[in-house]
């Protein structure tokens, strides 16, 4: 019981810690403007559509290949009975 509670405490003295940085502000306007945090730069739109772009595809990728390992799984252990 007291290892959950010290491991809850050190949790949310994290997220205080990461809410008084304004992380989570810094990662959407990052996320939807381009803007980087600590600079006064940003990422054109172009790249970053581009970048959604690759990242869309390799997590269509990714369960394009599971439905592929599980549907071979289920043939194979179908062909083996």
């Amino acid at each position: 019981m007291k290892k959950t509670i010290i491991i809850l405490c050190l949790i949310l003295s994290g997220l205080l810690i990461l809410d008084s940085f304004h992380v989570g502000q810094a990662i959407m306007m990052f996320l939807l403007a381009g803007e980087i945090p600590g600079t006064s730069s940003s990422i054109s739109a172009a790249v970053l559509l581009e970048v959604y772009l690759i990242a869309a595809g390799f997590i269509c990728a990714r369960i394009v290949v599971f439905a592929v390992r599980r549907a071979a799984a289920t043939f194979t252990r179908h062909q083996l009975v």
